[in-house]
């Protein structure tokens, strides 16, 4: 059942050293492989200063779209190819998104 408000996600991953891009290709197969009907953004962004560490962003239509994805059969099996890959636990943070949106260049 939709809350109405939407949903974000905010994470952050670090890898073994030199496996950086391995899990963010990882990441990627597990976006691909999921039902992206309720995401409205995702972003995998490498850090500047630690070359082992991705940061990852969602924003979902609400919490029951990202659950229901996250853990279907898809996109669970990519998600148990990580842990092999990271150097800590994940770091995660949720809540609900109080704005979303973009500005455009003003002529």
């Amino acid at each position: 059942m939709s809350s109405g408000k939407m949903f974000s996600v905010y994470g952050r991953m670090t890898a073994l050293p030199g496996r950086r891009d391995e899990l963010i290709a990882l990441l990627l197969d597990g976006f691909r492989a999921g039902d992206d009907s309720g995401l409205l953004a995702y972003s995998i962004n490498a850090a500047f200063d630690d070359p082992d560490t991705v940061w990852l962003t969602q924003l979902w239509i609400d919490k029951a779209a990202h659950d229901a994805t996250t853990r279907s059969e898809p996109v669970a099996a990519v998600t148990r190819q990580i842990p092999p890959l990271l150097a800590r636990q994940p770091e995660g943070f949720y809540g609900h998104a109080v704005h979303s949106g973009g500005r455009t260049a003003k002529s």
